[in-house]
């Protein structure tokens, strides 16, 4: 079998922007991955395209080779760009390869080390009360562990403030724990924000409310600082959605900065990298929340990945905020619709838990004459000040 083409998609996945990978052979079988990396996705888009002639004509089931020759032909390497790109081919030729002998990408991962992963949803509102019964909806349907941000009303105003943001995610937690009761397990995300004396602070408040972790809570530079952090507070820690390969989790990992980490397999390197960086961290007993903001093609690398590795806590499950799978709907939002899911299907969930894909591959398909209708819609990269007009993390 030979790789025949390598083609990219800039494009929406439902309300998201999204870049998909397309692998084609000239045995007829055809593999989808994941790029998508959000505020600068035409970087990763000029880097497939870059990669493009390394592939054609190789043997797609040489995963590991393949992976190998995008990364280290590449004299400048590592970093957002890199990751993104290598994991949307990845996932592509290991949909090839489960597709050509006929099975789910997890048993060619070892097979099932479980037999349904453990979701988290979010909850988001304005206001206490309105992320409150957000987060109760979603405790209601049965999803057992629950991540808020808080920041909603300073997003609005393109603010950070320390200390008004601690504030609100305290208030928040709060009555979130009230609507929700003692079960659920709550995450509260910083999105890397808080400078040290303020996380601590934050820490300190959220204490009598039980979080299960706080996720993200210093900026990710230089790892060093959260062992000051861990030193200050028993609640458990974890980050790393910003990392790229598994030399970017070397030291959050050897040093044991944190309780959890947290690989994204469209921004990782893909599920091989993923799967490498979990089998590191094994040897340091710390486990994996995968994080996946992703539509329904890289949540499957994220199932296929979650459900063979055997350290894996929890994924992220934006899609089961919305209270139902996903429904492909015709027409999209160019003709005024409802947002037009280019990739489906998404993996049922039971009791908060999301069940194996079925069929070979990935289990998912890429309707790419949708991916036509919808074309990425430029964003601007969202920029927050503090009071004194000086620049904060996003």
């Amino acid at each position: 079998m030979k790789i025949t083409d390598v083609r990219h998609h800039l494009t929406m996945d439902g309300k998201s922007n999204a870049l998909f990978v397309v692998i084609e052979t000239d045995a007829g079988v055809t593999g989808y991955g994941e790029a998508t990396i959000h505020f600068f996705p035409r970087a990763a888009a000029g880097l497939l395209t870059d990669l493009r002639e390394y592939l054609i004509g190789e043997d797609p089931q040489r995963v590991e080779y393949l992976w190998q020759m995008c990364f280290r032909s590449l004299f400048m390497r590592g970093g957002p760009v890199t990751g993104a790109a290598i994991s949307g081919i990845d996932m592509a030729l290991w949909d090839i390869k489960g597709k050509a002998l006929g099975v789910p990408v997890y048993q060619l991962l070892g097979g099932l080390a479980r037999e349904r992963v453990r979701l988290y949803g979010h909850a988001a509102g304005m206001s206490a009360e309105e992320i409150a019964a957000a987060a109760k909806e979603r405790a209601d349907r049965g999803i057992t562990a629950i991540r808020f941000r808080g920041f909603h009303t300073y997003d609005a105003q393109g603010i950070h403030d320390h200390a008004s943001g601690v504030k609100q995610q305290v208030e928040y937690m709060e009555a979130i724990r009230k609507a929700v009761g003692d079960d659920v397990d709550l995450i509260v995300e910083c999105h890397g924000r808080y400078d040290l004396q303020w996380a601590v602070k934050l820490a300190e408040e959220l204490k009598p409310f039980r979080p299960f972790l706080i996720e993200d809570p210093l900026r990710h530079e230089n790892p060093q600082v959260m062992a000051q952090l861990r030193q200050q507070t028993n609640i458990p820690l974890a980050t790393g959605e910003r990392g790229h390969s598994k030399w970017e989790f070397r030291e959050l990992i050897t040093n044991n900065y944190v309780d959890y980490i947290r690989p994204d397999v469209c921004h990782c390197g893909g599920i091989s990298e993923m799967k490498k960086i979990a089998a590191f961290a094994e040897t340091y007993y710390i486990n994996l929340i995968i994080h996946n903001n992703a539509g329904a093609l890289g949540t499957a690398a994220s199932m296929h990945a979650a459900l063979a590795i055997p350290n894996v806590e929890l994924l992220e499950a934006p899609f089961v905020n919305r209270g139902g799978m996903d429904v492909t709907k015709p027409g999209g939002a160019a003709s005024g619709g409802e947002p037009l899911v280019v990739a489906h299907p998404l993996p049922e969930v039971k009791d908060g838990y999301a069940l194996p894909l079925e069929g070979p591959g990935l289990g998912v398909e890429l309707d790419e004459e949708a991916i036509k209708a919808t074309p990425m819609i430029d964003r601007q990269i969202p920029i927050l000040r503090a009071l004194d007009g000086s620049i904060r993390d996003w």
